[in-house]
């Protein structure tokens, strides 16, 4: 939820509109900072009251280098760039930059949020239980790698449970 009311914000700018006073004497009056009023005042004259919705947004990268674009064509600043498009952070912006400085448009693509997937189970129970004379080369060799792992695993199993073993008889001792 948002620290200031759609109400609040709403005062301020008009406050601001009625030409009573500039940004910080509006910010002192009503307690906030200047920087607040501001970014709201620019917000609402570009997009009214859809300047208070909030949404998590998802931008594609060819919309972050337009938005690039369009502040170097017109020589905005950040707060007056994402106040033009609406965007919430105008601190997105300076990312959006420095990404696009480092690694084209390539990095301004958006990342995959969050775990990836869990990988699908494999066919090996599938690959186990044909024939080896119906098997290709590929598929003996995926047979093999995964027998010699589940070797591995088993022995070590194997001397883990003998390691434990030799500790318990050591202490009873």
């Amino acid at each position: 939820m948002s620290k200031y009311s759609k109400e609040f914000k709403l005062a301020v700018i008009q406050h601001y509109l009625s030409g009573r006073g500039g940004f910080k004497t509006v910010a002192d009056r009503y307690g906030v900072k200047y920087a607040y009023v501001r970014k709201w005042v620019h917000a609402f004259e570009a997009h009214g009251q859809k300047s208070f919705i909030k949404g998590c947004a998802k931008y594609s990268g060819a919309f972050k280098l337009s938005v690039l674009r369009y502040m170097e064509q017109h020589q905005l600043s950040i707060n007056q760039t994402a106040a033009h498009f609406n965007i919430p952070a105008p601190s997105s912006l300076l990312v959006w930059r420095r990404l696009y400085n480092e690694g084209g448009i390539t990095a301004l693509e958006p990342k995959p949020k969050g775990r990836p997937p869990m990988s699908k189970p494999s066919d090996i129970k599938a690959l186990l239980a044909k024939p080896l004379s119906s098997l290709t080369h590929e598929e003996l060799l995926r047979k093999a790698q995964y027998l010699e792992v589940e070797n591995a695993y088993l022995k070590k199993l194997e001397a883990l449970t003998q390691q434990k073993h030799l500790a318990s008889k050591n202490k009873s001792k």
